[in-house]
């Protein structure tokens, strides 16, 4: 994947297998879970706690689409554990963005690219709806494509 390059209008599949993760906190409105495959970075200029947030309502403009949690985030409380993982789904790149040097975004190992992809079903704008897949060696996507879309 490192050397794969994507434009927007691509149509692919992707997933990733589920991975088991503990619910490191939760509040009213998003439950946050500890990523597996990423650790702080002590040299970034950015301080990232380890973990990752994922909204509770899945009406909320800014649920996540394409990364699932099982059970679902309006179920989970601070220390469940549970999945997390990309069940099989068609999307569209809305943009694409390889990085000249891994990217110092907070976390190791640093991403070489960023894929913006947005659901192929969703009635919504792609632009508005678009989540960024960052790409790194440790990040286990599995990625098809399919084709191009209009």
């Amino acid at each position: 994947m490192d050397g794969a390059e994507f434009e927007p209008g691509d149509h692919l599949l992707v997933s990733c297998e589920p991975r088991r993760v503990e619910v490191a906190s939760a509040d009213q409105f998003y439950v946050y879970v500890r990523c597996p495959w990423r650790q702080p970075d002590p040299a970034s200029r950015y301080r990232w706690d380890g973990t990752t947030a994922f909204r509770r309502d899945p009406e909320d403009y800014d649920f996540d689409r394409v990364w699932r949690l099982d059970p679902p985030p309006a179920q989970l409380q601070t220390g469940d554990s549970c999945e997390l993982s990309i069940p099989a789904i068609e999307v569209v790149v809305t943009s694409f963005t390889r990085y000249p040097a891994p990217e110092d975004i907070g976390w190791l190992p640093r991403p070489f690219a960023v894929l913006a992809v947005a659901e192929v079903f969703d009635d919504r704008d792609e632009e508005d709806t678009a989540q960024a897949l960052y790409l790194s060696e440790a990040v286990p996507l599995t990625i098809e494509r399919l084709g191009r879309l209009p």
